[in-house]
């Protein structure tokens, strides 16, 4: 029984670690397609703004209740990465310590 409750243990941790892949993918997803698609628009906004329109259309996309394609936890994703804080709204970088955990 030892054996089968480490398995369980271990395919819930890796579902998790897979959704939170997810995630992120599905985050960096939507800045590269909104970045491609609408460059000429964001190059004539000033910082500020680019991140406020982004904000918008992620919560368009992503909100989970009136989202086009609901998706709570890459809308969370993109309100950090977005926020007024933060000094980049690039790609969205994995955190070190779940690429040390992937192996990369």
């Amino acid at each position: 029984m030892s054996a089968h409750t480490d398995m369980t243990a271990a395919l819930t941790a890796l579902t998790d670690r897979l959704r939170e892949l997810n995630d992120l993918v599905t985050a960096n997803h939507f800045m590269v397609e909104a970045m491609a698609s609408q460059q000429d628009q964001l190059k004539q906004m000033s910082v500020t703004e680019t991140r406020a329109f982004l904000r918008r259309q992620a919560r368009e996309k992503f909100h989970p209740e009136t989202g086009d394609a609901p998706n709570p936890a890459a809308l969370a994703v993109l309100e950090e990465v977005l926020s007024p804080n933060q000094q980049s709204a690039e790609i969205i970088a994995f955190p070190k310590e779940r690429q040390r955990r992937i192996g990369a």
